[in-house]
C-alpha cells in the first residue's frame, strides 16, 4: 500500500511544470488602478495585479478587498471628487 502511494505521490510531482506559476493564486477578479489615481481595471487574479496598483472596492464595483489581505478595510479613495459625506452614495473606495 505505502508503495502504490509513494508512485502516485511521484507520478503527481512529474506532471507539474513551471507553468503551474498561479498555484496559490485565488482565481476571483480583482479590481485595482495605479496608486497614483485613474480607471479600476480588471484583472482575474490578485497575482496578475501590477506593482505599484491598489485595490478597487465599493461603488459600482460593489464587494470588498479580495486580494489586499485579511485586514484590510474599504475606504474613501481620496484621488477622485465623489465625496461619500456629500450625497456620494455609490463612491468607489480603495483597500487599504
Amino acid at each position: 500500500m505505502t508503495t502504490c502511494l509513494l508512485g502516485l505521490a511521484a507520478l503527481t510531482l512529474a506532471s507539474c511544470s513551471d507553468d503551474d506559476k498561479d498555484i496559490g493564486c485565488a482565481q476571483v477578479v480583482v479590481y485595482a488602478r495605479p496608486a497614483s489615481g485613474g480607471e479600476c481595471t480588471a484583472f482575474p487574479t490578485p497575482c496578475d495585479v501590477p506593482g505599484g496598483y491598489v485595490e478597487c472596492c465599493g461603488g459600482f464595483l460593489g464587494g470588498g478587498c479580495v486580494g489586499t489581505g485579511a485586514d484590510a478595510r474599504c475606504v474613501d479613495d481620496p484621488t477622485d471628487s465623489c465625496d461619500p459625506a456629500s450625497g456620494g452614495a455609490d463612491c468607489p473606495g480603495i483597500c487599504q
